[in-house]
């Protein structure tokens, strides 16, 4: 009787093991997507609707109408998951690609500016362009680390950008709130991978009062 070494057992309970594993981890990332769309769509009065409806891959969605003091915002969740076992896995464990952006539109330029990201002073800040030395830029103990803002009086915006990093600093990776841009002019990039369902609402708040404070005279 033909006799398979036992190493061969060995690597076939191994890649049994990883395809279970795949398919559990597959299907928590569904519902977890699925969990946190819906703290989004409970976080204002209006509705989410979808572009990219949720999948493992995540979404992308708008909220309508847009809560003040917006005229757009919206949502896009990129977990850098994909249906590769391997790739996957690598997503998973290093969380590398995985990026939750709220994107918004002023109904005006905002008269205060803030831009911030992780580890580094943006580039926007350092850029040799005609109003780019009109940027200050600050040190904070809390993030450990240096933003810029710019405007006559950045102090309100400020203010909830630190209330921003004590909530969420554990996640965030860039905050953009720029008057340079046609398309949006608030940005937050977190790691939406630590973010839960009920950190949606506070989230989309503070993202609001960022937008009320950059319009403040």
């Amino acid at each position: 009787m033909f006799e398979v070494p036992w190493f061969s057992w060995a690597l076939i309970a191994a890649l049994a093991l990883l395809v279970i594993a795949w398919l559990a981890t597959n299907l928590q990332g569904r519902k977890r997507n699925r969990a946190l769309a819906g703290g989004f769509e409970e976080s204002t009065r209006g509705r989410l609707v979808y572009a990219h409806s949720v999948s493992l891959r995540g979404f992308t969605a708008r909220f309508e109408p847009a809560p003040e003091p917006y005229i757009r915002l919206e949502v896009a969740y990129r977990s850098g998951a994909t249906p590769d076992p391997l790739g996957f896995l690598i997503g998973v464990l290093t969380g590398q690609n995985d990026e939750l952006t709220l994107r918004a539109l002023l109904p005006h330029r905002p008269v205060a500016e803030l831009i911030w990201e992780r580890g580094r002073i943006p580039a926007l800040a350092r850029a040799r362009r005609a109003r780019a030395s009109l940027w200050v830029h600050r040190r904070s103990e809390l993030i450990g680390g240096e933003y810029a803002v710019r405007g006559p009086d950045a102090s309100a915006l400020e203010y909830v950008f630190v209330d921003l990093q004590a909530r969420f600093g554990h996640a965030l990776r860039r905050v953009h709130v720029a008057a340079d841009r046609e398309d949006a002019h608030v940005e937050v990039t977190l790691q939406g991978s630590l973010l839960h369902r009920t950190d949606a609402p506070a989230l989309v708040a503070t993202v609001r009062s960022l937008g009320r404070a950059a319009l403040r005279r």
